[in-house]
């Protein structure tokens, strides 16, 4: 932290030098998704800019790099989340088990009192990211749950990535596949073929202390 200029009689106001606001970028990918901050970077995304919009995202483990490449650019105080299909599910199973109602379901003994709604998993986060193809366990009700969480984040006015798996598609077939879910995406901008990262061995994130003389813009310009 330094000082910055202030007039007076106001008191001195601090503003955080390059490397710890480089530090705090990337210590917001994690709170997003754990390991988000060691993807690969890339020099540009085309999902860059859309953070407002309803979009359906189908790509490999790739799509990770691009949402680093967002998150970076993004205040400190942005406030994104990637969650599951399965979360989902685990979250209606609460609210279910708070009712004293019988589950039917194999990833039954995953309920936790962490979130006890569909709600109370989906609404906070400026930006949500439903990966699908997670849960695997058949849940007659999983579909209904997807439409609940889409219709709710709607009716929120907030904005959310549906990411599903070129190799296991979001389409007929699906667990979580309706003519309730696909009416709430037809609104969804959709996105596939994203351009992969260059270092596919998956490298860290460069940090302040390797390149002390590299500056934020320099770095963010350049994919970090």
């Amino acid at each position: 932290m330094s000082p910055a200029k202030a007039d007076p009689p106001h008191p001195p106001r601090m503003r955080r030098c390059e490397c710890v606001l480089y530090r705090d970028l990337l210590e917001n990918c994690e709170r997003g998704y754990f390991g988000l901050s060691k993807e690969p970077k890339i020099k540009s995304s085309p999902i860059l800019g859309k953070e407002g919009k309803d979009v359906w995202v189908t790509e490999d483990d790739g799509f990770l790099s691009h949402l680093r490449h967002v998150a970076l650019r993004k205040p400190t105080t942005w406030s994104f989340k990637v969650i599951s299909d399965a979360e989902l599910v685990t979250a209606w199973l609460a609210s279910i088990s708070l009712k004293g109602g019988t589950i039917h379901d194999a990833d039954a003994y995953k309920v936790s009192t962490r979130f006890m709604t569909v709600p109370d998993l989906v609404v906070p986060p400026d930006l949500l990211v439903i990966r699908m193809g997670v849960k695997v366990a058949r849940n007659q009700a999983a579909h209904e749950v997807l439409s609940e969480a889409l219709n709710t984040r709607m009716h929120e006015g907030k904005p959310t990535w549906v990411w599903d798996d070129p190799h296991h598609p979001l389409n007929a077939g699906h667990l979580f596949w309706s003519d309730g879910v696909a009416r709430a995406l037809r609104r969804f901008e959709r996105l596939s073929g994203l351009k992969r990262a260059r270092n596919t061995k998956g490298g860290v994130a460069p940090t302040p202390s390797k390149k002390p003389r590299k500056t934020l813009r320099k770095t963010l310009r350049g994919g970090g």
